[in-house]
């Protein structure tokens, strides 16, 4: 073979995949349709959740024939549907519109969809000058693919409950006082009809609440609560016996509770979308006892739906109610004494809480060694304002041998409910030297707390709820107990 026949060989080649390039090239369509602005609902969705694409689908301006947008479609990487729109309308060049396609996902991971746009293109004349109209019903298909990060499905409601006292419930304006907001409120519950009050008045309607309690339900999970219920079960608390009579001597620090208490509900919230939150106010009605309250959320979900998930989800939160904010404390204690054991002690009795102590009563407690303060004879204080203090003097007697210790007993209501707190101050020893060093007198200064781990509420630090009274007034005995106004 020579020179001039591979050259001419390669020529006829080179021919040859011309010719059948330009054979099989598919004319552009004059309707230049594109899918612009493809983006989801939910940036990252989760499994279960429906999920929305927008897409705007568009005719370009230098478009030189209409189109009618047939369909679009949203199909998964197997080409199967998902989701259509039919019969949309048509675009004339520089046109465009709006379209949503929507799915759920069954598993998390990265999801590659298709959105395929099909359009029918409308004759443009006969440009060819053939006798033939150019592009007459030509149907034209636009894709775009779009990844899809699909989470793992979470399904969790977080409960917050605030103790409220009626006084909250004020208007905001700062002449009137700095209360709930109840525009924020979405419901108030209560009355143990277990739905929400229709009162025209709301404001009104909030006011007259016996023990109002806040609770704001928050979606904090990746899927839609739906028909939440609240409830709210109370036990009284330890101590708290009921009796009205202002004693400590009830199951105080046996870890018992009363049988019966609070059973209130269903009040229903209704739907909570992920990152929402719903804040209602549940009125528990009349309280004759200080209970430990727990609100239960019970909640379906749609993936639990369609999981088959038959039961109920719930969350959780438990208060006291009514909320204690007075706090005793006894502070400057001086402890003397005296020929044939006669004690004295010398105090100061202060309100370091932000609540009023009504009906306030100190008195001796009983201990090894130390004669408590006669029934009948405790020494009656009065009202004790929150950061006011009162001093007091105490006498009893102790022998000196067997006790080292004087437990001072203080008893006070609250918000209907009577507490007794037990505070200890030190004794001088035997031979008149203080057990501190301090000299002749024993000195205490401290705050009460704690629960009570002791029948009768007398063990140091203890603190006893016992139940509802007023303010009893109590005999004073000349010569026993008296007060010392500062």
């Amino acid at each position: 073979m020579t020179l001039t026949s591979i050259r001419t060989t390669a020529a006829l080649l080179a021919l040859l995949a011309i010719v059948g390039a330009v054979g099989g090239a598919t004319a552009v369509p004059d309707a230049r349709i594109t899918i612009d602005g493809v983006g989801l609902s939910v940036t990252d969705p989760a499994v279960g959740e429906r999920t929305s694409l927008n897409l705007t689908v568009s005719n370009s301006a230098g478009s030189p024939a209409a189109a009618d947008v047939t369909e679009i479609r949203l199909l998964d990487a197997d080409g199967e549907t998902l989701d259509e729109a039919t019969a949309l309308g048509a675009l004339s060049a520089g046109d465009s519109l709006d379209a949503e396609l929507r799915t759920r996902f069954d598993d998390p991971g990265e999801k590659r969809l298709t959105v395929e746009v099909v359009v029918e293109q409308e004759a443009v004349g006969d440009a060819a000058d053939d006798g033939d109209e150019d592009a007459a019903g030509e149907t034209v298909t636009v894709t775009r693919d779009v990844v899809v990060d699909v989470q793992p499905a979470e399904v969790a409601l977080d409960l917050r409950t605030r103790a409220l006292s009626p006084e909250d419930l004020q208007s905001d304006d700062e002449s009137e006082g700095t209360g709930v907001n109840l525009g924020g409120i979405e419901g108030i519950f209560g009355g143990g009809g277990g739905g929400l009050d229709t009162g025209d008045d709301t404001e009104e309607v909030a006011r007259a609440a016996d023990s109002p309690v806040e609770v704001t339900v928050v979606n904090t999970g990746t899927t839609t609560a739906d028909r939440v219920s609240l409830t709210a079960v109370g036990t009284a608390v330890d101590g708290d016996d009921g009796a009205g009579d202002g004693s400590d001597e009830g199951d105080a620090g046996d870890g018992e509770t009363a049988s019966e208490g609070l059973d209130a509900g269903p009040f229903v919230v209704e739907d909570v979308a992920p990152g929402e939150e719903r804040r209602v106010l549940v009125d528990l009605g009349p309280l004759d006892r200080r209970e430990a309250v727990t609100f239960t959320a019970a909640f379906r979900s749609g993936t639990d739906a369609q999981a088959g998930v038959g039961a109920e989800r719930t969350a959780e939160s438990t208060l006291d109610y009514p909320p204690r904010e007075a706090a005793a404390t006894v502070t400057d204690a001086a402890v003397q004494i005296g020929e044939g054991g006669a004690l004295t002690v010398d105090a100061n009795l202060g309100n370091v809480g932000g609540g009023e102590m009504e009906g306030v009563v100190v008195s001796v407690a009983d201990a090894p060694g130390v004669e408590p303060t006669p029934a009948g004879e405790a020494y009656f204080v009065g009202t004790l304002g929150a950061s006011d203090f009162v001093g007091f003097d105490l006498r009893t007697t102790a022998n000196a041998s067997v006790a080292d210790e004087v437990p001072i007993r203080v008893e006070y209501t609250e918000r209907g409910v009577r507490y007794t707190e037990t505070a200890t101050v030190a004794l001088p020893d035997a031979d008149g030297a203080d057990r501190d060093g301090a000299g002749t007198f024993g000195r205490f200064g401290g705050a009460l707390g704690g629960v009570s781990d002791a029948p009768g509420g007398t063990a140091a630090g203890a603190i006893t709820a016992v139940g509802l009274v007023g303010a009893a007034a109590l005999a004073v005995v000349g010569g026993v107990v008296r007060r010392r106004d500062v």
